[in-house]
């Protein structure tokens, strides 16, 4: 007699049904991090491996979805879900296309795409790799395959006797639009988004479809406006005024009004997924008010939480620790940019800032649809370091326009006088309620600012095996080339240095990180190691981070270097990173988004336990687009 497993070990039905679950919300981060849970457990279930590629796909991962293919068609799935298997692998064809659909190699990308979905239609003659196939063969240029693709696919759903799925009403709509039957594909693709229910991830990937066919059928461009996703949203915004507060910008008295406007903001909005921090003020009203409209709220906290509390939540008053407590309570996510102190270094907003404006990008990304920033600011004054005046300005300049609430018009509105609250307090004495929660730690030593930097940490794997006799020349070639890659580079570094097979890089920015790892990557890779003892060629391992580091002369080396617990993560995600791969942390990736760079790649990992028990933490492969 068996034994019952351990009500502890998840079913893989249970599993699939978390990642379901999750790719409707729209969230395939959460899927990919659900399926990675559960596969450990069901190793060789191919219809877990096939909602684990699926998730990977969605969330960008194409390499990983492909592996994943692999295994679920080796898993001997059901006749049905095999179909579903291979039109998962036209599709990521069709998203490498989608990538970069003006590059060189693009068409050969479409072309194999299409080639997937048409072995897979003349196999079991299924509907959905038919239509593929059809819109593949329309942008390759072959309207007549198209079009006789699309009648042979419309014919079949029509004479369908089972209640039809919205994916059956979608490909019916994609079929129309092939057939220049605008009007009727309007209306299907208006029924398949009523019959989805509010998948969002499903609603995307038709989106995603309608917006691929657009490139060589304008009139798909219409499609997209019936089938809308959720609004996802970053937000920034003033802190409520302290007591005494010379000048007023956010008076207490202002926030009912604060709140009527964004209620009015949030109603515009479908289906709202909001990245936003969680002070005193904007942010906590902009939170409740967006929880009262069913939003999904991810809040940001810089650093440490009762610090974060101390500095930007207890100087507003006591309602304030519980409305924080409250939100936090039923935010989806509460993401920390920093676990270490405040220390004084508003740095740490800033690079908070940053992240949930690149985190509000990449999730806009994976929903096919524009981010927006909303901001509750006051126009007339000025900004700082972190402030929410970094944040518009910052948005306005790399990703585009921004909605905003004028604290300054909404004081004039109620009758405050930019005096009439003035008080005696001096404005530089800590406020009366920043003791709510005792005093902040002491650190009265000497030490630098911590400021933004990008790391790149980079080792050769199997070089601790070398010989002696082969040692000098892989560590002299090893070394040249970083040294011609630093020449290479158009931004040089800030800090260079390595010890044996590892390299430690840093640059300002993440655009240049990321510019320095892939290339060192491909120098390292045209090397063949092989001829210098090592089993395998191109073996290196190179791992990407970005936060707030500290800098100092180091008497030992005679120059600058940088230290932190920003450059010991970087360490720890180099030894997880697979060889020939670049990997980066999910700071890296948001503050690479941030900055609305279109020419790097960022792939979702998944959650993995970095080196030396640091913890877990959400990892990126990055790649050239």
């Amino acid at each position: 007699m068996e034994r019952n497993p351990p009500a502890s070990i998840e079913s893989a039905a249970s599993a699939v049904g978390r990642i379901s679950k999750h790719l409707e919300q729209g969230a395939p981060w959460d899927a990919c991090d659900a399926f990675r849970d559960a596969i450990d457990l069901h190793p060789q279930d191919a219809e877990l491996l096939f909602w684990g590629a699926l998730a990977h796909a969605r969330s960008g991962a194409i390499h990983v979805a492909r592996a994943l293919l692999d295994r679920a068609q080796a898993a001997s799935p059901e006749p049905g879900r095999l179909t579903d298997i291979l039109s998962l692998r036209g599709r990521l064809w069709k998203d490498a296309y989608h990538r970069a659909p003006d590059s060189p190699g693009a068409m050969a990308l479409a072309g194999r795409a299409r080639d997937e979905y048409l072995t897979n239609y003349e196999r079991e003659h299924d509907p959905f790799p038919g239509i593929n196939a059809a819109t593949l063969s329309w942008l390759l240029g072959d309207r007549a395959q198209a079009q006789r693709l699309a009648k042979e696919v419309a014919a079949q759903l029509a004479a369908q006797a089972a209640p039809r799925t919205f994916w059956d009403i979608a490909s019916a709509g994609e079929a129309e639009l092939l057939l220049g039957q605008f009007d009727k594909a309007r209306e299907s693709y208006a029924e398949a988004y009523r019959a989805a229910a509010g998948d969002a991830g499903s609603i995307a990937t038709m989106r995603r479809q309608v917006n691929l066919l657009a490139r060589a059928l304008p009139e798909a461009r219409e499609i997209a406006r019936v089938l809308p996703v959720p609004d996802v949203i970053a937000f920034a915004g003033h802190m409520i005024d302290a007591p005494g507060r010379p000048v007023p910008r956010f008076p207490p008295a202002l926030a009912p009004a604060v709140r009527a406007e964004l209620h009015e903001q949030l109603a515009r909005l479908h289906r709202p997924i909001v990245y936003t921090s969680a002070a005193c003020g904007a942010d906590l009203i902009f939170i409740e008010a967006a929880l009262e409209r069913g939003a999904e709220v991810n809040v940001v906290l810089p650093f440490d939480r009762d610090d974060f509390v101390r500095t930007s939540v207890a100087v507003g008053g006591a309602e304030w620790l519980g409305r924080f407590d409250a939100a936090l309570a039923r935010a989806t996510r509460v993401i920390m940019a920093t676990e270490e102190s405040h220390l004084g270094d508003d740095v740490l907003f800033e690079h908070a800032a940053m992240l949930l404006e690149g985190f509000t990008v990449l999730r806009a990304s994976q929903l096919e649809t524009a981010p927006c920033m909303l901001c509750v600011i006051d126009a007339e004054s000025t900004g700082r370091l972190g402030g929410t005046h970094a944040s518009l300005e910052r948005w306005q300049r790399n990703i585009g326009a921004a909605r905003t609430i004028d604290l300054a018009k909404l004081r004039s509105a109620k009758g405050h006088s930019d005096r009439s609250e003035r008080s005696a307090v001096d404005p530089d004495q800590p406020s009366p309620n920043a003791g709510l929660l005792g005093a902040a730690p002491r650190n009265d030593m000497p030490r630098p600012q911590r400021t933004m930097k990008t790391m790149v940490f980079a080792d050769f794997a199997g070089s601790s095996r070398l010989h002696d006799a082969m040692a000098p020349l892989f560590q002299e070639s090893f070394w040249k080339i970083g040294a011609a890659q630093i020449e290479a580079s158009r931004a040089k570094p800030l800090l260079a240095t390595t010890w044996g097979d590892a390299l430690y890089v840093v640059f300002d920015s993440a655009r240049e990180g990321a510019e320095f790892a892939l290339a060192f990557l491909e120098r390292v890779s045209a090397v063949d190691w092989t001829a210098m003892g090592l089993l395998e060629s191109g073996q290196v391992r190179t791992a990407l981070h970005a936060g707030p580091v500290f800098s100092g002369f180091d008497p030992i080396m005679g120059r600058e270097n940088y230290f932190g617990s920003s450059v010991t993560k970087c360490a720890r995600i180099e030894p997880v990173t697979p060889p020939g791969m670049v990997y980066a942390s999910e700071a890296f990736a948001a503050t690479l988004a941030a900055t609305g760079q279109t020419e790097f790649e960022l792939e979702y990992v998944g959650q993995l336990a970095l080196a030396k028990g640091y913890g877990a933490s959400r990892i990126y492969r990055v790649e050239r687009r």
